[in-house]
This record gives C-alpha cells, structure tokens and sequence, in this order.
C-alpha cells in the first residue's frame, strides 16, 4: 500500500511540474512587420480583467513571462495606444506571435499623460523628466522626489525601507558603495532615467539559480551628457566667525569608462566627510569579514540635532575614482580617499544611575577636540560572464585618530585618546561551471595594526592589538528543476596577540523557486575553538525564508533563524581597562555567547500606476546569553563588570513605509513609523535589576511642487518613549519632536529658500525646552555661474538642551552651537 500511495503523489508532483511551462512571445507591426516596443503585455483568465502578470515588450518586440501553471482557460492581451487589442490563448510549448494592426483615433479636449513611473519584470523606471525641477542641483535633490524612494540625512539611499546593495551609472558601479560622491555631485539635468532593480543579482553565473531580495540603482543618463567631462568650481567665504568652502568636482561618466574627481573642504559645518562614508549592507559581509575589535573609541558629538548646527570643524577630502571597462564583461576599479578633519565641541551632561537601592548623579563638562587623518587605497577587477565570475577586492587603510578633552566634574582631568588602525585586505572571488554544476571559492586575508593608547593626567594605558583574519572556503552548487543546492565548507582563522581562535564551518543551502513562490533554508554548522582555553562551541544555526509573491503588486514574506555567535577577541583581555576618565572595563576573560532566536514578517505593496508604495514589517527576536553585566560606582568611577550568569533579552517592533506621489499635485508624501518594546536585566549590588524601554517613532514628509517657481516642503520627526527599570522606578516617557519647514520661490533667474526649524525636547516630567532655527538661502544663476548667499541660525541659538535614556541611566545633556553665520559662494561650471 506505502509503495502504492509513494507513486500516486510522485505522479501528481509531475503533471504538477509538466504543468509549469514558461510563456514567452514576439509582437510586431501587421502591416511592416517590425517589432513593436513597449506594449503592455497581460496574462490573463478569461472572461477575468485582472491580470495574473504583466510586463512590456522590448526594442525587439519580445517578451517572456516566468514558469507559471496555465490552464486552458489562460489568455494573453497585447494592447499600445495607436494599435487595435489583440487576444490569444495560450498554448503549451508553443511562441506567441502578435500581428498589431493600426487603429486610427482622435482626441477631442483629452489630456494624454504617459506614466512618470513605469515597470517590467523586476525593473522600476522613473522618468526624470517628469519629477525634476529647475531648483534640483544633484541627483539627490530628485531621488528624494521619488515615489518610494528615501534618502536620509547621511546620503544612505533606501526603496520601499529596504537599503539599496549597489549603485549603478550607466550599468557600472564606480563607487563601491560610495555613492555619496555621485549623488551629491552630478547635476541633476543630466539624468534621464532612475531605475530601480529588484531581486537583484549581480553575479551572472548565478542569475537564473540563485534568486535574491537585494535591490539596485541605476543611473541612465542623457546622451548629451555621456563620455563627456562634468567639471564643477566653486569657491566661499564669510564671517563670524571667518569661514570658508572650496569644491571642485570632475566626473566623466559613459559605459566604457567612468571617472570621478572631488575635492571638498569646508570650517562651516558641513560634514562632507558623509561623501566618503561606505554603506554597505550584508551581502557584502563576506568581503570584509567579522568586526574588528576594538578596545578604546573615541568621544562621541552626537546630538538629536542637525550636525550642522553643531559641528564646528577644518575639514578637507580629497577622492579618485577610476573605472576601466576592459571588455565587453571584464572592469578595473580604483579608489582613492583621503580625509583630514579636525572636529571640537563643548557640551556638558547630568547623568543618573538607577540602582535597586538608591540613584546615583554625576556632572560633568567638557571641552574636546578629535582630529582625523584617514586614507585609503582600493584596487578591485571583477570579470563577468555567463560561465565565469572572477572578482579581487584590494584595500589598504591608514587611520590617524587622536582626542583631547579637557573635563571639570569635581576636578580638572585631561583625557588623551589615540586609535590609528593600519591595515591591509585582499578578497578573492572565484565562480565556474562544470557540467551541471558549479564550483565557488573564496579567500578573504585581513590585517590590522591598532596600537590604541588612553592618558589621564598621569595615568597611561596601552592596549595594543595585532589581528591576521583569515576565511577560505570551497562551494558547489547545482540546480535541477526549480529547487537549487550549495553546499559550503570553509575555515576562518584569528590570528592575533591576545588569543588566537578559529572555526570550521559547512554550509548546506536549498532554495526552491516556483513561479510565486521561493523557499530558502540553510543549516550552518559551525565550530569555534580558541586554542590554549576552554572554549570550544559547536554550534547549528538554521534559517528558513518562504518569499510569495501574489502579483506585481503585492509581495510578502517570512523568516525565521536560530543563530549562535560570540563575542571579539577583546573579551578575553582580562586585566581591567580604562575607556574614559569616567569608565572602566571588566570583561573576566568571558567569552560572551549570545543564542538568538528571530522572526519576521514582511509584507509589501506597490503600484507605479498610481505611485505609490508601502511596507510593513514585523521582528521579533529574543536572546539568552552567558553573561550579564555588573554596574559599580565608587566615586567618580563607573565600573562595567562582566560576570558568568545567565542573560536573557528580548525586542519586538513593527515598522514600515508609506509614500505616494500625486501627479496632478506635483506632490510626494512619505511616512515611515516605527514602534517597539527592549527588556533584560543587569546586575545591581549583586541583585538583577530588570528594565524595559517602550518608544515609538513617526517621520512624515511632505514635497510640494504647485508650479516650476514654487516648492514647499515639510517634515517631522516624533519619538515617543520611557522606562522602567526594577519595580520602583518609572522614567516618564519623553515627547521629542523635531519640524522642518522650507519653502524655495524663483524669481526670474533668481531662487529664494527660507528654511524653518523646531526642536522640542522633553528634559523632565515638567520641563521642556525648544529651540527655533531659520535659514535664508539666495541663489542666481546667469549662464555657466551661479552666485549663492547663506545666512544661518538667524535667531542665534547659543546652546541646545535634550534628554535620553540608555539602559538604566539617563542624560541631561547641553552643547555650544554654531553662532549666527553668513556665507557667500560662487560656483562655475566648465
């Protein structure tokens, strides 16, 4: 019967598989015969207006719809204004071929607005013309205009809440995550097309068996403005106190050859340093391997506010990007970056303990100055075919950092913190297919050197650190029918002065693709010893990811992992360190051991008919460690202590997106909301205080455009959040809010920009403070020059004031801003 039952379900499976047929088509002119591009092509059911999929025909007519299972009741409709709608069943194993005939129509007091968004496949195009506005400088100017496309402050671009993995100019990615340089520097007008690329794979050896959720940026730009030199001067200053800015900026951009040029520097503010800033997510993990351990970190200057207003600094970078196209498949890429920023701040903070039995207050200012001197050097060459993936990734770093604080608590201190880091890396990357198969290596080799240094007044520590990390390992992957396998098995070494340690790992991977549906499981065995202690962990790490995709429009997922990890080198350290005049590290030579447990839910929603896009995403994680902390004051001295007990955690939040855009209105609005919950514990006077965090956070935007002459803009930031710790204390929740207002008016060839600020923060239950900023921005622009005047912080704010909450402290915290300020800039573009 066992045998009988095992047939009948083996010969449902395949008629089921037999049933999953690819539909693939050509559409062309009844009367030329020549192939007919972007017609909307629709699957359907008949007697259904609904479509199963939907894409475009390409400039060759074609057009290729996913495996899916079709029945006899399935349709295909072909239709592109100016031709008759044509309808054919489909056919099993056979190519559909459209005959579009002319149909001939008239317009009578009717508006034709073609879509300014506009998708096919995985492929979301945005018509630059449509969103762009005289007043946009760059291209980051326009990607914050895009319906579902985010920008934050920093430059780090993100679609639908997702990060992007690369950022591309014409195909070709210059930058190497980078992508600051280019967004804030070319012109606007010179960009025709964003897309957006999903499920993106970079790796063609892997494109049709591998599927990924990554997403991609493309640039296309106009034609006038390829294989042409972009150059850019410009030159400012200004008083009180002398300020000056200087930028000069070169870009040539085709798709045989890409170069970019910068030079920045500035003491008003603008922390241009951002433009060097890598945003990497974790895909490109494996290139660099585990964090580096770190003993010391320099002092933070930080603040829930715009780092403009509080940044005083004497900053200048310099950038060199080259990109060969070697072939049709191979490229060379070099980078080259060098920083020098010199950064001071005064500021002052009240900081409270909560411990089970009473509440401790420290005071303290401060007056500190961090200089930076950083350079780096990066060589990479990828070859790219259908068979072959070659890729080397090479980097040296040099990074000069240095603190000095002078501090008044009870006593006047002098704190000194040095952190260079020198280091080399090289990733080598290998994909070939052999038969049915295909064969990955990989070889990551690190080194650094961090002879980090602290000095107190006459107190000095050196904690020196000399790391070698090694990660070899040797994949095979096959794929047979929709279901793909990998297998990995590899060795990562830590070769270092403090204790060496490795681990030996295999990676079984499976992910089964059907035409909705992707199912991905991994089970990682790992197993990470340190020679010379007791420490050694086996350890299973399963995942599972179920991705169904309904339609086009609607997307959702779900995951789930166990995962074991442990903590740096540095934990091992046993003898106690000094980290500030104030704090003290005690790791007990503790190895910390964190088992994690995470789930996640994932939904999404887009439609570029309409513009508009939305996310939702659900995570729960809990987390039990082998360790838990100990806080001791004696003192002006805070002592973190790490001691063998059990630790569990747990987080929840919900967060998500919502942007739509209004055709008619010239408008784009856009909200992302996050809310959630932290609990755990740490030890105070030898007892466990537990302590939970509940905040919520909303950020609306709003972009106006009425007319070419008027644009108006609004967003906010509003956090909400409080704590309990143990069962007496209850830190009420604090309201920050934070509005910015702007409004730009052009008139004639000049641009008139008032900028608006409030700042409220919550500083006790009946204590608030606010803080209003103004900004006036001029702008004239007569051939290839363009005049610029800048008056900042016109209401001189001398001093801005907030509260937080971190674990089981709070901070009361003051710093020095930027005085009223004036800046006058000319720009040239050759």
């Amino acid at each position: 019967m066992r045998p009988l039952i095992i047939a009948s379900l083996l010969c449902l499976l395949t008629f089921h598989l037999r049933s999953q047929i690819q539909i693939e088509g050509l559409v062309t002119d009844a009367e030329n015969n020549k192939p007919v591009d972007a017609a909307t092509v629709q699957l359907q059911k008949k007697g259904s207006r609904i479509p199963v999929n939907y894409t475009l025909t390409d400039a060759e007519g074609h057009f290729i719809f996913p495996a899916i299972q079709v029945n006899d009741s399935m349709v295909v409709r072909v239709s592109l204004l100016g031709y008759g709608t044509m309808v054919l069943p489909v056919v099993p194993g056979e190519k559909l071929h459209f005959q579009l005939s002319l149909r001939p129509f008239s317009l009578k007091e009717v508006e034709i607005r073609p879509g300014r968004i506009y998708g096919r496949q995985d492929t979301i195009n945005y018509d630059v013309s449509r969103f762009i506005s005289p007043k946009d400088e760059s291209v980051k100017d326009i990607l914050k205009r895009l319906p579902g496309i985010q920008v934050n402050d920093a430059g780090k671009i993100s679609y639908n809440g997702k990060d992007i993995s690369r950022f591309y100019v014409e195909g070709m990615d210059l930058s190497d995550g980078r992508y600051g340089q280019i967004s804030n520097n070319l012109q606007a007008n010179a960009v025709e097309t964003v897309q957006v690329l999903e499920n993106h794979q970079p790796i063609r050896v892997l494109s049709k068996k591998i599927s990924t959720e990554d997403i991609a940026l493309n640039l296309k730009l106009k034609p006038q403005f390829r294989n042409r030199w972009l150059i850019n001067l410009e030159g400012g200053t200004g008083g009180s106190p002398i300020l000056w800015s200087g930028n000069l900026n070169a870009m040539q951009l085709s798709r045989k050859s890409q170069s970019v040029y910068l030079y920045k520097g500035n003491n008003t503010g603008n922390d241009v340093t951002d433009e060097q800033r890598s945003f990497r997510t974790e895909g490109e993990e494996k290139k660099y391997g585990s964090l580096l351990p770190t003993f010391l970190k320099q002092p933070s200057l930080s603040a829930p506010l715009k780092k403009e207003r509080l940044l005083f600094n004497q900053v200048h970078t310099l950038s060199a990007n080259r990109l060969y196209k070697l072939n049709e498949t191979a490229q060379l890429r070099i980078n080259a970056n060098y920083v020098h920023d010199l950064r001071s701040q005064q500021r002052g903070s009240i900081t409270h303990y909560y411990q089970e039995a009473d509440t401790l207050t420290l005071k303290e200012e401060s007056n500190t100055q961090i200089r930076n001197d950083r350079t780096e050097l990066a060589a990479s060459f990828e070859n790219n075919t259908e068979d072959l993936f070659l890729t080397n990734h090479f980097n040296l770093t040099g990074n000069w950092e240095n603190s000095l604080s002078h501090i008044q608590t009870g006593q006047n201190v002098t704190q000194r913190i040095q952190t260079p880091d020198f280091g080399v890396r090289n990733y080598l990357q290998g994909l070939w297919t052999r038969g049915k198969n295909t064969i990955e290596a990989r070889s990551l080799v690190r080194y650094h050197n961090l002879p980090a240094r602290i000095g107190i007044n006459d107190y000095s520590d050196k904690m020196n650190l000399h790391q070698l990390y090694i990660d070899h390992s040797l994949l095979v992957l096959r794929k047979k029918g929709m279901l793909t396998q990998r297998y990995a098995a590899g060795v990562s070494g830590d070769i270092n002065n403090l204790h060496n340690g490795f681990t030996l790992y295999a990676i079984p991977e499976y992910q089964w693709n059907l035409p909705k549906w992707s199912i991905s499981f991994n089970l990682p065995f790992r197993w990470t010893a340190f020679p010379g202690t007791d420490i050694s962990h086996p350890a299973l790490n399963p995942y599972l990811s179920i991705l169904y995709k309904l339609n086009y429009a609607w997307r959702f997922s779900a995951r789930a992992e166990y995962k074991e990890s442990y903590g740096d080198i540095t934990h091992l350290y046993t003898p106690p360190y000094r980290t500030s005049f104030r704090n003290r590290i005690v790791s007990n030579g503790i190895l910390p051991v964190e088992r994690r447990q995470s789930y996640a839910l994932y939904g999404e929603y887009k439609s570029t008919v309409h513009e508009f896009f939305l996310t939702l995403y659900l995570n729960y994680i809990t987390n039990r460690s082998n360790r838990i902390f100990e806080r001791r004051i004696e003192g002006e001295e805070v002592s973190l202590l790490s001691l063998p007990e059990k630790n569990d955690s747990y987080n929840w939040s919900l967060n998500g997106t919502l942007s739509k855009g209004f055709y008619d209105w010239g408008t784009k609005f856009a909200l992302s909301y996050l809310i959630g919950r932290n609990k755990a514990e740490q030890l105070s006077d030898g007892k466990r205080l537990p302590f939970r965090s509940d905040y919520m956070q909303y950020e609306p935007k709003i972009s106006w455009t009425p007319s070419r002459l008027l644009e108006i803009n609004y967003q906010s930031t509003i956090y909400y959040g409080g704590s309990r710790i143990g069962s007496e204390t209850h830190l009420n929740p604090l309201l920050n809010v934070v509005q910015k207002f702007g409004i730009i008016y052009s008139l004639a060839a000049v641009d008139i920009q008032l900028t608006l600020d409030h700042y409220h923060n919550d500083i006790s239950r009946d204590k608030s403070a606010d803080a209003f900023f103004a900004h006036i921005f001029l702008r004239w622009k007569t051939g290839k020059w363009q005049l610029t005047a800048d008056a900042t912080n016109l209401f001189n704010k001398k001093e801005y004031r907030y509260t937080q909450y971190s674990t089981t402290e709070s901070y009361t915290s003051w710093l020095t801003l930027r005085p009223r300020e004036f800046l006058v800039k000319v720009r040239y573009k050759f």
